[in-house]
């Protein structure tokens, strides 16, 4: 004869089942927060140096939230967009700089000025093969004038303009009126710019190299207001 155990009361179950989902809540929860910190405290991106025309990537931790880090900056091997055709008209300067094309934050991220001129340098013909590099080994004469005032503009942070002049690349006129025109292009772009900019070190800069691309028009009333 066999004797039965006498079962469990319901109360008892139902606090157990509850224990049961309480902790699978919290494992659950865990996962999710430690997935968040994971991603929300890793900062990457890209790179862009206007006076070597090269790219890189970084990466580093934070605490979400701040800007305590947790890790130092990671840092790839520097590279080129564009070949020699392009590189061999910059300017080298005394002063590196490195300013922020793309930075991403856990599912945030964010496309800054340099963005536009790596755009530029990494388009591609039909053929695969880079406009502005092919441009530049077929008009080296005006590739002369047109990289030195794009570096420039770079340099100054003002890669909204950029668009506009490689738009304005014209080979059809000479090399006279092919650099005023992209002259032009640049000094209004700097004039837009400083009346948004309150006085500094940095507005100085760009005063000055602005009222230097000016000695062909510089009677312009506009250009006379940068003064």
């Amino acid at each position: 004869m066999s004797i039965s155990k006498p079962a469990a009361p319901s109360g008892i179950r139902r606090q157990g089942h509850k224990w049961i989902i309480g902790l699978i809540c919290l494992v659950l929860f865990g996962l999710v927060g430690s997935f968040f910190v994971l991603t929300s405290s890793s900062i990457s991106g890209g790179e862009f140096c206007p006076q070597l025309f090269q790219k890189r990537e970084f990466s580093y931790q934070r605490i979400p939230g701040t800007k305590i880090r947790l890790s130092k900056t990671s840092l790839s091997p520097s590279v080129s967009p564009c070949s020699k055709n392009i590189l061999t008209h910059l300017n080298a300067g005394n002063q590196i700089d490195w300013h922020v094309s793309t930075v991403q934050y856990g599912a945030v991220s964010q496309t800054l000025g340099p963005k536009i001129l790596l755009s530029y340098l990494q388009s591609t013909n039909a053929d695969g093969a880079s406009v502005w590099d092919e441009w530049s080994f077929k008009n080296p004469p005006y590739a002369a004038i047109l990289w030195p005032l794009v570096q420039e503009a770079a340099v100054q942070q003002m890669y909204f303009c950029i668009p506009e002049i490689l738009r304005s690349v014209d080979t059809e006129l000479n090399a006279k009126d092919f650099k005023n025109k992209l002259q032009r292009v640049c000094t209004q772009a700097a004039q837009t710019k400083l009346k948004g900019l309150v006085e500094s070190e940095a507005t100085n800069s760009l005063r000055k190299w602005a009222l230097s691309l000016t000695d062909e028009f510089s009677e312009d009333p506009e250009i006379q207001a940068l003064r």
